[in-house]
């Protein structure tokens, strides 16, 4: 009876620890791809090859979030990608309130907040520059 009570408290424990080992490595994946660079400099690499201005580019995929959010407020993918393109251009302050909407429409998936909290804390970090004029 003693080993089989041995037994059960070592499958809990394996079981805890892969639990725990794959939540950890899903929020991962998670923050690195909103983080990720890659996919939006492909974007603009494509668009510049084809003739077109990056920033002409961004726009274009922030107005294609926008639409899809006027049909669908609450779809993930097009508040992550708008979300993305904000970070990824230093517009910090637009980000924001998407991710926020993020962390209320998914309470179930905490990187959401993790990727929130990160955001704000950089952003009382850096102290307020002067807009820049070209």
């Amino acid at each position: 009876m003693k080993k089989e009570q041995k037994t059960k408290t070592w499958l809990r424990v394996v079981t805890l620890i892969l639990g725990l080992g794959f939540t950890v490595s899903t929020a991962a994946i998670g923050l690195s791809g909103l983080f990720s660079k890659n996919n939006a400099n492909s974007n603009v690499s494509e668009s510049t090859e084809n003739g077109e201005n990056a920033e002409e580019q961004i726009q274009m995929q922030i107005r294609g979030y926008e639409k899809v959010l006027e049909r669908e407020p609450k779809n993930a993918t097009a508040l992550q990608g708008l979300a993305q393109i904000y970070l990824q251009t230093g517009k910090m302050e637009l980000a924001i309130p998407v991710i926020e909407k993020l962390v209320a429409y998914y309470p179930n998936q905490p990187e959401y907040a993790g990727i929130l909290q990160l955001i704000k804390q950089q952003q009382a970090q850096q102290p307020a520059t002067p807009p820049q004029t070209k």
